[in-house]
């Protein structure tokens, strides 16, 4: 398709949220790895322990998945510089918001 109302700035804006969005979810994800690795250290064997591991180890997975998605949006970067100033744009924005009451 041939955009014709969609210009490149806007592109370079939802590419540089979307990688944002992907960062978070990878820091949340780790965030738990971290809590679930800490508590298997010490947890005795129970089936508390296990669903620990379990989440532990599907955690690991979508980390990967999250690391899949992020390499395949930077791989669509076509200019640095314009990714650069898509960043400090879209940044701004998420500074200004102001969520609804």
């Amino acid at each position: 398709m041939k955009y014709t109302q969609l210009n490149q700035t806007y592109r370079d804006d939802v590419l540089a949220q979307a990688m944002y969005g992907r960062e978070v979810e990878w820091f949340h994800f780790d965030f738990d790895r971290i809590n679930f690795a800490k508590m298997l250290e010490t947890l005795p064997s129970s089936p508390y322990r296990d669903n620990v591991q379990q989440r532990h180890d599907e955690t690991l997975d979508r980390m990967a998945t999250v690391d899949a998605i992020y390499a395949a949006l930077a791989s669509q970067i076509t200019d640095l510089d314009a990714h650069a100033a898509a960043i400090v744009r879209t940044t701004e924005k998420r500074k200004n918001h102001v969520p609804a009451k």
